[in-house]
């Protein structure tokens, strides 16, 4: 019987767990199901996208081992070059948002490719910002720089801590965001310290969002609109709000949409997937549905 060819795809700087420790027995959990397995070690930013786009069709199977950002990486090359083959996760990055969230093995790197050969599939939807993809997140405002700007070294080191340092020592710099946003036929006008529009249950590792609400496939994403707080009182129940997931009586605006604009006075920054992107004064985001489908 020929084997099946698997694209293994590491980055590996990535997180906590060190997947060196681990390796030969995650190639080998490969090799006993019945895969051929090459593997491409990561050098740079970028790389795992490129390599999907250019090989992602001579193989059965591409997985992806590292953190949110390699696998934003590796659909972005799958989407890119067409590729229509499913993919599979191991998580070793910091906060690993979108595993939690699919319930994807997080602890142990090894029990991870065995739930990838026993074969569960998952079809998701994928969002796109001025055509750039990202699978569970899109945001602005405050802590929106942490993911990238905390040192990579103090991610691995202290995982979910370095995140909420890093947004503690930004407080200071947080100015809201004036935006105009449209969605559903509605216009929101309004300042705002965090947005978010996310197909996830946790942000960052801290921000929690009630998985009732969430489905990764019904072509919708979430949105979190927080408003620019003018009071103490008004501060207190954003953030209440935030941690218990009820937004009622906040400043917080919580819906769900498979399209959504922004115009803004400036150039703005946003993460995806806890990457850095520049954007401009407008963006739009939509959902592409079922765009990918992911074993584990």
């Amino acid at each position: 019987m020929e084997q099946k060819k698997l694209l293994l795809v590491v980055n590996p700087v990535a997180g906590r767990i060190r997947v060196s420790e681990a390796f030969f027995e995650i190639v080998k959990t490969f090799n006993d199901g019945g895969y051929s397995v090459t593997v491409h070690m990561t050098k740079e930013r970028g790389e795992a996208a490129r390599v999907t786009a250019q090989r992602g069709s001579e193989y059965d199977l591409i997985v992806f081992c590292g953190g949110d950002g390699t696998l934003n990486e590796g659909v972005t090359g799958l989407l890119r070059g067409s590729i229509q083959r499913p993919i599979g996760y191991i998580p070793c990055g910091t906060t690993n948002d979108f595993a939690a969230g699919l319930g994807l093995e997080r602890d142990d790197l090894v029990q991870a490719a065995r739930n990838i050969v026993a074969g569960k599939s998952y079809t998701i939807d994928v969002g796109m910002l001025e055509g750039r993809y990202f699978n569970y997140i899109a945001s602005f405002g405050a802590f929106t720089d942490t993911s990238y700007s905390a040192p990579q070294a103090t991610k691995n080191a202290i995982g979910h801590l370095a995140y909420i340092l890093e947004g503690l020592r930004n407080l200071p710099n947080i100015r809201p965001v004036h935006a105009v946003v449209k969605l559903d036929g509605e216009t929101v006008d309004e300042e705002f310290i965090f947005v978010a529009v996310t197909n996830a249950t946790s942000i960052g590792g801290v921000l929690k969002l009630d998985s009732d609400k969430v489905d990764f496939s019904d072509g919708e994403f979430e949105v979190m609109l927080v408003r620019n707080p003018t009071t103490a009182l008004e501060l207190s129940r954003e953030v209440v709000a935030i941690q218990t997931g009820r937004y009622e009586d906040s400043g917080i605006r919580f819906c769900h949409t498979s399209r959504v604009s922004f115009t803004f006075d400036n150039d703005t920054s946003w993460a995806l997937d806890g990457e850095q992107y520049r954007g401009g004064k407008q963006c739009d985001i939509s959902v592409l549905k079922h765009a990918v489908t992911i074993i584990g």
